[in-house]
């Protein structure tokens, strides 16, 4: 019976499984979740089938690292046992067991995630590009029957979270992951001499730039942007950077100094630098809402709540601060540090910080290790990005090709 197992889930069809639940996370949720449930099953019983011995040994080893990755679903655990929401968090733990049988697989055979990680680029490359079309697919027919042309995708009506609407998935996502694209395909075109595979790469890479300006997703860009200017100066590609400065601050002045201009208005008037609210867009109230979160710190400041407690406190400080779209939409913090603060009090504000020093530590050596881990740590100034299956998936992304590379089987790290 282990034989048929081992030639019916062999690697190949693991490494297929992996990278189709990769190559749909900018596409579907479900089908990810499904693709990606059935890989770390069979992935994890193949192991206990083949080597429980094994992997005793590899949690002997690493159960150091392994604990600290695996902090999200322990804290969440802990949080499980005092909370007054007990279903909420027990919906909330259930997103994150995947870390229980991904981490421990991770650190028990690195060499098949680390043999992956260029492929698991390119998926996901691949999902952003087929993103992008589907969004714009799906939108071009509602815009010529509006009888606007195409520029018109770039206007209020059909970009931002209305492009990313069409394929129902959370713009700062869907951005993040296009984000991370582009940074791989730039990093990979520095390894092609031919003009022809050069240029497929320009256009592939342009398709998601546009794609990612058209979703407006603030975040993404400003994480692309400073990601791609300290590896273009690390590559000493100087005339890269002064062709992408002027690109960068042409555009901005053409969308700043036009009147009556959404790009201008989510880009610029909202993000609290300029506070005027006009008919485009109103101002960005995060960063005003984090005192939210901090109140229900101050009420629990060592354990917090406990897990999904957090939500009836905070939605009681939005009531106090009139704050009627995040009271009626019960936002969440919007910060995965202050999230965690505001629901593990300072047992999941420490446990964060730690982990996520660890990760840049891990990462040291490759400029794309280390920009999937800045895009992590960027996106959780915005999102509670580990409150979303999105995030969690992303996270276990970076754990994949992060640790396989850091660590090896069976040895101390």
């Amino acid at each position: 019976m282990i034989t048929f197992y081992n030639r019916f889930l062999n690697d190949t069809v693991l490494q297929w499984l992996l990278l189709g639940s990769m190559a749909s996370l900018p596409l579907n949720l479900f089908v990810n979740n499904l693709l990606f449930t059935i890989f770390f099953i069979a992935f994890v019983l193949k192991i206990l089938l083949n080597d429980p011995k094994g992997l005793l040994r590899t949690l002997r080893l690493h159960w150091v690292p392994i604990l600290l990755l695996m902090s999200p679903l322990l804290v969440a655990s802990v949080g499980c046992i005092y909370t007054s929401d007990l279903q909420g968090g027990l919906k909330d733990l259930g997103r994150l067991v995947p870390l229980a049988l991904i981490i421990p697989a991770v650190f028990h055979r690195p060499e098949f995630y680390k043999n992956s990680t260029r492929k698991l680029g390119y998926a996901l490359a691949l999902g952003s590009l087929m993103a992008a079309l589907l969004c714009w697919g799906l939108s071009i027919g509602p815009v010529l029957a509006d009888g606007n042309g195409l520029a018109d995708l770039f206007s209020q009506k059909y970009a931002y979270h209305e492009l990313s609407g069409r394929i129902d998935i959370h713009t700062p996502y869907l951005g993040m992951f296009t984000a991370i694209s582009i940074f791989f395909l730039l990093r990979e075109s520095f390894k092609i001499n031919t003009f022809r595979k050069r240029f497929v790469y320009g256009l592939w890479m342009a398709v998601l730039l546009i794609f990612l300006f058209n979703l407006l997703a603030r975040t993404a860009i400003l994480t692309l942007v400073i990601g791609s200017f300290f590896f273009l100066l690390h590559q000493r590609k100087y005339l890269l950077i002064v062709l992408g400065v002027l690109i960068l601050s042409g555009a901005g002045t053409l969308a700043y100094w036009q009147d009556h201009n959404f790009l201008r208005d989510r880009l610029f008037n909202s993000l609290n630098v300029f506070e005027q609210t006009t008919i485009f867009s109103k101002k960005d109230d995060r960063f005003t809402r984090w005192e939210a979160s901090v109140s229900v710190f101050k009420q629990f400041p060592i354990l917090g709540p406990g897990t999904a407690a957090e939500d009836s406190y905070r939605k009681a400080a939005y009531y106090e601060n009139l704050d009627s779209k995040a009271y009626n939409d019960n936002y969440n913090a919007h910060n995965q540090f202050l999230e965690y603060l505001s629901t593990y009090g300072l047992l999941g504000g420490i446990c964060f910080v730690l982990l996520l020093i660890f990760l840049l530590r891990a990462a040291q050596g490759d400029p794309f290790r280390v920009y999937l881990v800045f895009a992590f740590i960027l996106a959780g100034l915005t999102e509670s990005i580990l409150e979303r299956s999105w995030g969690v998936s992303l996270y276990l992304l970076i754990i994949m090709i992060v640790c396989s590379h850091k660590f090896l089987a069976h040895e101390r790290p």
